[in-house]
Formats: C-alpha cells, structure tokens, sequence
C-alpha cells in the first residue's frame, strides 16, 4: 500500500526548537523533526551525503566522531520548550549522523536522549546501521516509539565494502526482528538504492518483520548513473504490493513512475 506522509494538524502554540529542528527538502520526508548528536559518523559509508553537505572533509569527517558540544542539555532545553507547547511529534535520531556509531560504546548520548524525549512527553524513531549497539536500547522504546535501520547491500561481505564501520547486514537483521518481537513499530530506509537486485532482495527477506519501507535513489554517488530507474521504481513497486506492504516513494523517486 503506497503510503502518503500526513499532514500534521498543529493544535499547539509552535515552539522553534535549535537542537530539535524542523526538517526541510528530502529530510521533511523521513520526520517532522530531527537531533543530530554526534559531528560525523564512523560507519564511513561510501554513499554519504552529509560531509557534502555540511562542507567537511571526507575523512575527517569519518574519523573518530564526537558529541556535539553538550548536546544533551541542548535537547533538554529545547524539549522542554516543545513540552510547554503541547507538541509531542515524532523525533528521529539522525540526519547527518548515526545514532549508533562505534564511538556510542564510549558515549552512550542516544540512551540519553531517548530518555530525555520520553520525560518531556515525545516519541522517538531511531534509524540507524548500528546493529547491537542499539539493541540494549530497545527496552526503552514503547508503542509510540519507531525503530529503523538503513539497508542497502542484502550480505554481510557487500556491507563490507559499502559501509566498513556499520554493522553488517545480517547483524541488522537480527535487531530488526527483535524490535518487531517487541512489538515496536519498525520499518526500514531502502534509501539509497545501490543495486535494485538487491533492494529487491531485502523486501523479500525482511516483509515479515517490517512495517513499512521508505524507498529512495541514489543521489550522491556516480553509480547513480548506472541503473534504470523507470524499471526499478515499477519492479519495486510490484514487488512491495506482493508482500502488501505498507511503504512510502520518496519524491525523487515518484518521478519515475510510469503513467
């Protein structure tokens, strides 16, 4: 089922958060709002669009990311501000970073700030590659919450290649499942697509724990020139009607639906 986003019907007095933003562009497609913790993400996918465009170096970007100076109490503030308001949208944990990189062993900030969200009355999405590194946190999400993770290659060897600091596929899977056991809603990021084989892949293997899938292409990365994405948008239309499967076209997607 082709899922359209809704459209949030503001009873509030609108608080502008800093730390907690309002989304724009493709962002605004994923959650209303957003927090990033971390100033760059290990994970090194070969794919990432965030060093473009917050104009960091790749690599430095990549190397040993760190929190964002006291961000904690940052969100803090700004909940408390969307509290007073009366506003309890949805924020996900990240954009321009992963919630869950390496260095979350050491920092632990996405624990915290699921915490901090929940005492100010909001729920939470997270997304992310990190595989058990959010899995101890799973216990602290309820029926309003959302898990999601990212996949784009459908083996743990392609993983690999594309994302060298994630956790690879398999291991995604597996934390996947276990939200859903939960009874978390969950759903999946096929965005960006690298291979359409093996997007197609994923929806097979993963329909039955999987609440919804938002599709995208790829847009920062010259394989983006390599695939036929009138075929692909029909065929992974089709395929997601077969499981009838609750999903979401991201716009630079639908362009490519066929009258």
């Amino acid at each position: 089922t082709l899922f359209e986003m809704p459209i949030q019907q503001k009873t509030y007095e609108p608080y502008h958060g800093r730390y907690i933003y309002e989304t724009k562009g493709r962002a605004r497609e994923y959650r209303e709002l957003a927090a990033n913790l971390y100033t760059g993400c290990d994970h090194g996918c070969k794919y990432c669009y965030a060093p473009d465009i917050l104009r960091r170096d790749r690599q430095q970007f990549y190397a040993n990311p760190k929190p964002r100076t006291d961000i904690i109490g940052k969100i803090r503030k700004d909940a408390r501000g969307y509290m007073a308001s009366g506003d309890t949208r949805q924020v996900l944990f990240c954009f321009a970073c992963d919630p869950y990189p390496q260095a979350h062993n050491k920092y632990h900030l996405t624990t915290e700030a699921i915490q901090v969200l929940h005492y100010a009355g909001m729920s939470v999405s997270i997304l992310t590659k990190g595989g058990k590194r959010s899995q101890k946190d799973l216990k602290l999400l309820g029926p309003k919450d959302s898990y999601a993770v990212t996949l784009t290659t459908c083996d743990d060897k392609l993983s690999k290649i594309w994302e060298p600091g994630a956790a690879v596929y398999t291991e995604r899977l597996e934390v996947l499942k276990e939200a859903y056991g939960l009874g978390i809603t969950t759903w999946v990021s096929l965005e960006p697509v690298l291979n359409p084989a093996w997007t197609l892949k994923i929806i097979e293997e993963t329909h039955d724990f999987v609440n919804q899938y938002k599709v995208g292409p790829l847009n920062y990365h010259k394989a983006k020139d390599t695939i036929n994405w009138y075929q692909f948008t029909s065929d992974v239309i089709k395929t997601l009607e077969k499981f009838n499967a609750n999903y979401y076209l991201k716009r630079d997607l639908r362009k490519f639906i066929r009258a």
